[in-house]
């Protein structure tokens, strides 16, 4: 089936994480130097490699359970602070400056939907860099109780979108919720190593994806040269 709609990742696609992973980092080790001083940014990191590589679909969930020694008392109080700290002082959501370029010669070829974990705080975001006009809806996880990776998340927008999946191309920065759950509703799948997804690799070749790109420059010219007329 000719590919007609592009659906692309919120965060590691169309935002840059990189001061929110920061965050996230300071806020963690901060919570478990509570408990164990030598907890440091290092094990940290340390840690968050560990959950990238397991497919973690969390990885502060998955440092905590870990630190926690799967005392769930224990990692219930952690995480609850955590995501309180968050919401008060997470950093304002950032554009990658490549996608200023990317998404309109993507649209020149492709309709385009996000398909992130954000809320519709991505469309104000994009109309302030005159990008919105570009993406056939606004969509976002607002809309769906649901979320990645269940593989029925993107056929859900793919279905709102009033396209069939196999008419898709899922572009993300991660194999465990975007390349896989892509692959499984038949999408042609897109690969960038960004952030801190970019070690990912697929465990086995029903998980590899049709395109990786080691950066978000040159992203609409392999689509286009991969699916394109």
């Amino acid at each position: 089936m000719k590919k007609t709609t592009v659906l692309l990742d919120a965060g590691g696609i169309l935002l840059d994480e990189s001061e929110f992973e920061d965050f996230a980092c300071e806020t963690v080790t901060r919570l478990l130097r509570a408990n164990d001083s030598r907890y440091s940014a290092e094990d940290y990191w340390a840690d968050t490699r560990e959950a990238v590589f397991r497919f973690c679909t969390s990885t502060p969930r998955a440092v905590f359970w870990k630190r926690c020694g799967a005392d769930a008392a224990r990692y219930t109080v952690l995480f609850t602070a955590y995501k309180d700290a968050m919401e008060r002082g997470r950093p304002p959501i950032k554009l990658y400056a490549e996608m200023e370029m990317e998404i309109p010669a993507l649209a020149a070829s492709f309709r385009l939907v996000c398909a992130g974990q954000y809320s519709a705080e991505v469309y104000d975001l994009l109309e302030r860099h005159g990008l919105a006009k570009h993406f056939a809806n606004r969509l976002s996880q607002d809309d769906f109780a649901i979320t990645k990776p269940d593989p029925r998340y993107v056929a859900r927008i793919a279905e709102r979108s009033g396209v069939a999946t196999e008419a898709c191309i899922m572009v993300g920065d991660r194999i465990d919720k975007n390349v896989i759950p892509g692959k499984q509703n038949g999408m042609g799948t897109v690969f960038v190593r960004t952030g801190i997804y970019r070690t990912q690799e697929p465990r086995m070749l029903e998980e590899a994806p049709d395109i990786t790109l080691d950066s978000l420059n040159g992203l609409a010219n392999a689509v286009v040269l991969r699916w394109g007329t």
